[in-house]
C-alpha cells in the first residue's frame, strides 16, 4: 500500500482557528491554544513556538491540526493533537515556521492529493507522535508533501513561506 493510501487511513489533518493563546503557566517554552475545529466543542493543545510567535501572530489563524493525535500531557496541561510547523533541514538549531491555512474552513480535513477523506474518519483510531514522524511530512518548492503528493483540499494547497525545502514536524 502507497505511504500516501496509508497516511488516509491512519493521520486526520483538520484545519483548526486559533481563538486563544495563553503562555503556559510551568513552561516558559510553552503556549496554550485553545482552537476551533469545526466541532461543537473547542479543543487545547500545547504547543513549543513561544520563542518564535508571539500571541498576536497567532491569534484568529487557521493551522493544521494533527487531529486523531494521541493526547500527551505538558506539565500538568493535555494537548488534544499537534500543530504542523516546518523547519530548516540545513542547520542544527531549532527552527519553526507554522504552517498556516488561510484558504481553508476550520474543520477542513487535508488528504495528500488524488485521495478522498476516508468515509470512516470519524472512527479512527489516535496516531502515536512516533508513528505520525515516521510519515516523513515535508516541504517542497514551497508546498506540504507527503510521498510526492501535495497535501489539501478541493484543488487548494498547504504551502509555507519560509522553509520552502525542509521538515515538517
Amino acid at each position: 500500500m502507497p505511504l500516501a493510501e496509508r497516511f488516509t487511513h491512519r493521520v486526520i489533518l483538520k484545519v483548526s482557528k486559533i481563538e486563544k493563546v495563553e503562555q503556559h503557566p510551568g513552561g516558559e517554552f510553552l503556549y496554550i491554544l485553545t482552537l476551533n475545529t469545526g466541532d461543537e466543542e473547542p479543543r487545547q493543545i500545547v504547543s513549543s513556538i513561544v520563542k518564535f510567535y508571539k500571541p498576536e501572530e497567532l491569534l484568529g489563524k487557521n493551522i493544521v491540526l494533527v487531529y486523531n493525535l494521541k493526547p500527551a500531557n505538558f506539565r500538568g496541561v493535555r494537548s488534544n493533537g499537534m500543530l504542523l510547523a516546518a523547519s530548516d533541514p540545513n542547520t542544527s538549531e531549532d527552527t519553526c515556521e507554522v504552517i498556516f491555512a488561510p484558504q481553508f474552513q476550520p474543520g477542513t480535513i487535508l488528504e495528500p492529493e488524488g485521495y478522498p477523506v476516508p468515509e470512516d474518519v470519524a472512527e479512527m483510531c489516535f496516531v502515536k507522535a512516533d508513528k505520525f514522524a515516521e510519515m516523513g511530512l515535508c516541504t517542497k518548492d514551497g508546498f506540504v508533501l507527503l510521498d510526492g503528493k501535495k497535501i489539501g483540499s478541493d484543488g487548494k494547497f498547504l504551502s509555507v513561506e519560509k522553509y520552502k525545502d525542509g521538515k515538517v514536524k
